[in-house]
């Protein structure tokens, strides 16, 4: 196991969630990465085989998922309206 992957009693949680027909709740973990090498492994197995309806879903999950997050942190680093410095001074009582 690397340092990256879930511990073992994880990747029992993801092999009896996709056993019980439960792949689409994967989805967002698959997304961000968070499901480990034999996890990962495990899903991409199941998805080979799973009806072409379901692989578009669960395609459409991870990258709205993915699409979300990036547009969250990508908001984050954005730079301040120029004028936003003028307009927090003009708010701010005056000193006498």
């Amino acid at each position: 196991m690397t340092d990256a992957d879930p511990p073992a009693a994880l990747n029992e949680d993801i092999i009896q969630d996709l056993a019980g027909g439960r792949l689409l709740d994967l989805a967002e973990l698959y997304a961000v990465g968070a499901l480990g090498s034999p996890g990962e492994s495990a899903v991409d197995e199941i998805l080979r085989s799973a009806p072409v309806s379901l692989q578009a879903h669960f395609s459409l999950r991870v990258a709205q998922t993915r699409e979300a997050l990036t547009l969250t942190f990508v908001s984050l680093d954005a730079e301040p309206p120029p004028d936003l410095f003028r307009k927090i001074l003009a708010v701010l009582p005056t000193r006498h």
